[in-house]
């Protein structure tokens, strides 16, 4: 006997932004030097390199595809871990049907979603669960890191001078 069951969707809405207009917050850097201690760049991307491939990218208008692609960048220079990673590739969290990342082209409000996301599971996570605690300082992580990009994205100064001291 042979039961058919009909397959169960997997479709996931974007994560749902409530305050899509949030630009600075808590994580925002503010000076160059702030932002360099973030992101403890090596000798595999210098700070010319992460300006130039920066430029152009608007972190409260970005797409899912864009967002992975600066991650894809800092995981390969060894400047994030995998969690910080995950997150960002997974941009705004849409599915489809089939559980495939949809929207990837669809710009949202990254600063805003990741900030709203760590208030989130903050109030609302349980610490007795599995990597808890690893996804939560993935998600601190993640904030810092944007607010790092963020200041390095939309710095109007053409010279940005950072004193790296040994």
């Amino acid at each position: 006997m042979n039961i058919n069951y009909q397959a169960l969707s997997m479709k996931s809405d974007a994560y749902f932004i409530k305050n899509p207009l949030e630009v600075t917050n808590s994580y925002t850097k503010t000076n160059a030097d702030d932002a360099v201690d973030v992101l403890k760049l090596n000798d595999k991307l210098s700070l010319e390199e992460l300006k130039d491939s920066l430029k152009g990218y608007d972190f409260t208008s970005v797409s899912t595809y864009e967002l992975a692609m600066v991650g894809s960048l800092l995981r390969e220079n060894g400047l994030i871990d995998n969690y910080v990673s995950i997150i960002f590739t997974s941009g705004s969290m849409a599915t489809d049907e089939n559980g495939h990342q949809a929207g990837a082209d669809v710009k949202f409000n990254a600063i805003a979603m990741l900030n709203q996301m760590l208030e989130d599971r903050l109030a609302h996570g349980t610490t007795e669960g599995a990597g808890f605690h690893e996804f939560t300082k993935g998600l601190i992580r993640a904030n810092h890191v944007l607010g790092a990009l963020s200041y390095f994205a939309s710095s109007v100064q053409s010279d940005l001078s950072v004193s790296i001291q040994a």
